[in-house]
C-alpha cells in the first residue's frame, strides 16, 4: 500500500526550482533518498511533510491530494524524526516527549522512553545532560507518541559514533512503522530500506531495489557514491571524473562530472527501465559492473 506519493513534483524556493519532475512512491519495506548535499532530498521530505507546496505536480496522501486532505489525520500518520539538535534545550525530556499527548500522560512518556531503550528517569533531565545517542532516541520517542504509520527520518545517525549508530539502527529496524530515510550513508539505507531513489541536482537518476542498486549501479553517479565509501583495511577511495563540477544546465545534469560522458549526453536522458530498476542515463549499459 502506498501511503504517500509524489507525482511529477517540481519544488523550489521563490522562482528557483530545486527539485524537478520527481515521481516517487513510499511503499512497504522502507524507502531511501540518496544523494549528496544539495541534491534535493530534504526539500522533497519537506513537501512530503506538507511544509512546502509544489510548483507543479501533486503530493498524494492515500487517495487524496495532500493539500485537500484531513491534516489532523495526516499529522497522526506521518511524523518527522529530525537530528538530535532539534530538541529544545530549555525543555525537560519528559515535556518534549509529551507535547503531543493528553495531560497527565507521565505513564505514556515512561512507556515511550522504555520503547526506545531509555531509562524513564531521564524524563526529568534536559537535552544537554544526555549523550548524543540518548538525545536521538528521545527524538524518536517523541515522533512515536502519536502512533504514526510512517516516519520521515533526516540523517538520523549523523554525528553519532559507530557503536551508537548501530544501536539506533537496531531500534529503527525493530519499529512497526514504515520509513522514508533521507541520507548520504549507503550502509544505513541498505540496512533500513527495501527501495531507494538516487537524486542528483534535484532529479531522480536511478531507482529500484536497494540491494540491486548498490550491488550493480546502473548510473555513473550511483557508482561514484558507492565507490566513495571507504573499505576497512583497503586503500582510500579515488574520485572519478570532475567531482567539483557544477551540474550542467542543459542535457544530462551529471555530464560535466561523468567519466562516460559522450555527445549524446547533451540531450536530456529519459528515465527508462533497465534490469528491474529505472535509470536516467544514455550509457547505463556501459557502467562498469565491478
Amino acid at each position: 500500500m502506498t501511503l504517500l506519493r509524489a507525482e511529477a513534483v517540481t519544488l523550489g524556493y521563490g522562482r528557483r526550482p530545486v527539485v524537478h519532475d520527481v515521481t516517487l512512491d513510499i511503499t512497504e519495506g522502507g524507502v531511501g533518498l540518496i544523494g549528496e548535499s544539495g541534491s534535493g532530498k530534504t526539500t522533497l521530505a519537506r513537501a512530503f511533510l506538507g511544509l512546502l507546496t509544489p510548483i507543479s505536480g501533486n503530493i498524494w496522501y492515500g487517495d487524496q491530494i495532500l493539500k485537500n486532505a484531513d491534516l489532523r489525520a495526516f499529522r497522526k500518520d506521518v511524523q518527522p524524526v529530525f537530528q538530535a539538535e532539534s530538541l529544545d534545550p530549555r525543555m525537560r525530556v519528559g515535556r518534549s516527549v509529551a507535547e503531543a499527548l493528553p495531560r497527565n500522560a507521565r505513564h505514556r512518556v515512561a512507556e515511550l522512553l522504555e520503547q526506545v531503550g531509555l531509562d524513564p528517569t531521564l524524563a526529568a533531565r534536559r537535552p544537554h545532560e544526555l549523550s548524543g545517542g540518548q538525545r536521538q532516541r528521545v527524538v524518536i520517542a517523541r515522533a512515536l507518541a502519536v502512533g504514526p504509520r510512517l516516519l520521515i527520518l533526516d540523517e538520523p545517525t549523523s554525528a553519532l559514533d559507530v557503536t551508537v549508530q548501530a544501536r539506533i539502527l537496531d531500534l529503527l529496524t525493530g519499529l512497526d512503522t514504515e520509513r522514508l530515510l533521507i541520507t548520504h550513508n549507503l550502509a544505513v539505507v541498505e540496512r533500513l530500506c527495501r527501495t531507494s531513489y538516487v537524486l542528483f541536482a534535484g532529479r531522480v537518476v536511478e531507482s529500484g531495489p536497494t540491494g540491486d542498486l548498490l550491488a550493480k549501479p546502473a548510473h555513473p553517479y550511483t557508482r561514484a557514491l558507492r565507490d566513495a565509501v571507504p573499505k576497512l583495511g583497503g586503500p582510500p577511495p579515488e574520485a572519478r571524473g570532475r567531482t567539483e563540477a557544477v551540474p550542467a544546465a542543459t542535457g544530462c545534469a551529471y555530464r560535466l562530472r561523468c567519466p562516460l560522458a559522450a555527445p549524446v549526453c547533451e540531450q536530456p536522458p529519459p528515465l527508462r527501465e533497465l534490469d528491474g530498476r529505472h535509470v536516467a542515463c544514455h550509457r547505463a549499459q556501459d557502467v562498469p559492473v565491478s
